[in-house]
């Protein structure tokens, strides 16, 4: 193995990849980075630093493997970029940066960045001369559709649920197309914090659901003299929430990855034993000091600021409409599969670092 690129790794997912790069390989890893020189070095290592610490991994991580890490400045449209990457030293190219918008109003700059972005990095991935491109995309590339659901292509036709989702399926029809480049594309679900110490360094899809119903509450119990009524939300409550740690996705991706003979083109990075809306609906009132929630089945039956709550976090609110079942062949044909059973004190846990660590919100209710 002569080495990787990767992008995206002052971010999420990427940052919790290019550790367990360096904690499972030996091999040289190359970050591609945007901006100058030193403030990229700079933003790469104070990122990486706070995942160590938020992950309770040994510092000395980052110590020991220090030069093994190369920050490379530049962009995708550079033509001076294949240059100045060394000649025949990477194998394999894992590509994490993505736009995360999914709103109507920023289609142009989420297919800029997801679809020609991606296009751009393979082109250079093939003059280099990478033995695999590994696309991270997501497993609500799906859409709409529920039940089982296969390690297989989308439809073109797919109905999704908002503009990210549709330059996933964009990309990933553009990428398996490419004939003269082996692709493997990785499908997270909806990715949270530790296993262990329940942190993250990301804070959207499911944090960004917290942080709404958190304000929602604090708005009611505002209007209504401080107590706090049940609140509606339009949703199925055995309906399954595909949660997964960040360490157990990639833990997974990079396990699979160097498997010999390992050749999959999708693979699933998802919880065999996922959380229900209802599950989550619990874990947050116990938090915020709620009675519980009322589901309901149409929107006619929500209050004002209920509705506006749905609307502010169209990006989550679809998947409480229906359970999908996301096959996880490729792990099971080795023997992997991710299972993290999340009962309500783990999904409390996780919401708890949530809201002392990081949220913004301000803390007007008393069990907040």
């Amino acid at each position: 193995m002569s080495g990787y690129l990767i992008t995206g790794a002052t971010g999420f997912v990427g940052g919790a990849l290019t550790l367990e790069l360096l904690r499972s390989t030996a091999a040289p890893i190359h970050v591609l980075v945007r901006g100058s020189a030193a403030a990229a070095d700079e933003r790469v290592w104070s990122a990486l630093g706070t995942a160590v610490q938020r992950y309770g991994l040994d510092h000395e991580l980052l110590v020991r493997n220090r030069d093994r890490v190369r920050v490379i400045t530049g962009d995708l449209t550079d033509d001076d970029l294949a240059r100045r990457l060394p000649a025949g030293g990477i194998d394999e190219v894992w590509h994490c940066a993505a736009s995360l918008k999914f709103d109507d109003r920023s289609r142009r700059e989420i297919f800029a960045v997801n679809v020609s972005g991606s296009a751009r990095l393979a082109d250079l991935a093939e003059r280099i001369g990478a033995r695999r491109f590994n696309y991270m995309s997501t497993a609500y590339v799906t859409g709409a559709a529920t039940g089982r659901l296969a390690e297989s292509p989308v439809p073109h036709d797919i109905s999704v649920n908002n503009q990210y989702e549709r330059s996933k399926v964009a990309a990933e029809t553009m990428l398996l197309t490419r004939t003269s480049l082996p692709t493997c594309i990785w499908r997270p679900s909806i990715v949270v914090g530790h296993s262990r110490t329940f942190a993250a360094t990301g804070f959207t899809g499911f944090y960004g659901f917290v942080r709404g119903v958190v304000l929602l509450a604090r708005r009611l119990q505002q209007g209504n003299g401080g107590s706090t009524r049940r609140l509606r939300f339009m949703a199925d409550p055995t309906a399954e929430i595909n949660l997964v740690p960040v360490d157990s996705v990639v833990r997974q991706a990079v396990w699979l990855s160097t498997q010999p003979g390992f050749d999959a083109r999708i693979v699933h990075l998802t919880n065999r034993s996922a959380p229900t809306i209802g599950d989550i609906a619990a874990a947050l009132a116990l938090r915020i000091g709620i009675h519980d929630f009322e589901f309901v089945s149409s929107r006619a039956e929500l209050g004002l600021l209920e509705r506006g709550m749905h609307s502010a976090m169209h990006f989550f609110v679809p998947q409480g409409r229906g359970t999908k079942h996301f096959a996880q062949d490729i792990a099971e044909r080795y023997g992997s599969p991710i299972d993290a059973p999340m009962d309500v004190h783990y999904l409390q846990a996780l919401i708890d670092w949530y809201l002392d660590h990081a949220q913004p919100v301000g803390s007007s209710l008393a069990a907040v």
